[in-house]
């Protein structure tokens, strides 16, 4: 079996650091590594998060202003120049508002 022995010596003294440091010097702050994040803008109002019902809902306003204004053309072109107009209303009117829809600033989603 083997012999225990018993540590008799201290520790050496952590160093005090305020006693280091030159009289009437503040104590010394390092830069941070990284500088922080900038704080998001207050007068900004927080982008909200897309949910999968406006999303949908600006897809299928776009495809009704797309088919309209491509039938507009379309029944321009064989001559038909009421049916042109009123598609050219309508898509102009379902671009505004799926231009609502993706800026969220309809309060309503028709679908």
């Amino acid at each position: 079996m083997g012999a225990v022995t018993a540590m008799t010596s201290m520790p050496p003294e952590s160093p005090q650091w305020p006693a280091q440091w030159p009289p009437g010097q503040p104590a010394f702050n390092p830069p941070p590594a990284c500088p922080p994040p900038p704080a998001y803008p207050p007068d900004l109002p927080r982008r909200r998060r897309m949910s999968t019902v406006r999303i949908i809902c600006g897809v299928l306003w776009a495809s009704i202003a797309i088919a309209c204004a491509a039938g507009s053309v379309g029944e321009w072109l064989i001559g038909v120049r009421g049916g042109a107009v009123l598609c050219l209303v309508i898509a102009v009117g379902s671009g505004w508002y799926d231009y609502r829809v993706w800026t969220s600033r309809s309060r309503r989603l028709i679908v």
